[in-house]
């Protein structure tokens, strides 16, 4: 698969996305002219682009990092992501990201692939709300109901730190055939990088 493809779609045409997520905001300026309030995650859908494909390209320099914090850390530095858009981006709260990685998966069509990847960013996020601390202002109740949400987080992680580890098996115990057909597939490595760079 060329990933250049995923280019003809609008998730990846800036003009579309700032149409997509300009809000009016219902008051007018001076002149009488509605007020626009533009979307303050929009980028450069270039470096964009060669972001995605090295975080989640199936043959990115960087699909061996296990650490998708890390592996986005490093693939934000490789695309020249600027540093502004850096955090939303780690936490998945950046919509440009999320539509281009929607369409990225919905026409990659790997649903293992994508359930692993997935379920590795769910656990990042858990995990994160099980190392925060609870705040020691709260009422009692709220307190209990911190306590509570931590308790399933922590459990919802043990569950998914299983299930990622059965999937991660049966990847590595893919047949020598399945595994050839991989290697000769249209995401043989190298692709991702020449993409990217």
């Amino acid at each position: 698969m060329d990933y250049t493809d995923l280019l003809k779609y609008k998730e990846f045409d800036i003009d579309a996305i700032r149409k997509r997520y300009t809000v009016d905001t219902g008051t007018t300026n001076e002149a009488g002219e509605p007020v626009m309030l533009e979307p303050n995650f929009v980028f450069d859908t270039k470096v964009a682009f060669s972001y995605l494909i090295l975080t989640y390209g199936p043959d990115s320099e960087f699909s061996n990092v296990k650490d998708m914090i890390e592996r986005k850390e490093l693939a934000l530095k490789k695309a020249k992501v600027p540093k502004q858009f850096h955090n939303k981006i780690l936490k998945n709260e950046n919509p440009m990201i999320g539509d281009m990685l929607t369409r990225f998966f919905r026409e990659y069509q790997d649903f293992d692939y994508e359930l692993l990847i997935s379920a590795k960013e769910a656990l990042v996020t858990l995990l994160e709300v099980v190392r925060k601390p609870i705040d020691s202002q709260l009422l009692d109740d709220k307190e209990r109901n911190a306590v509570k949400a931590k308790r399933e987080c922590f459990d919802d992680a043990k569950y998914l730190m299983r299930e990622l580890k059965l999937m991660l098996n049966d990847l590595s115990e893919m047949s020598e055939d399945a595994a050839e057909a991989v290697r000769k597939s249209e995401f043989k490595g190298g692709f991702a990088e020449k993409m990217a760079g």
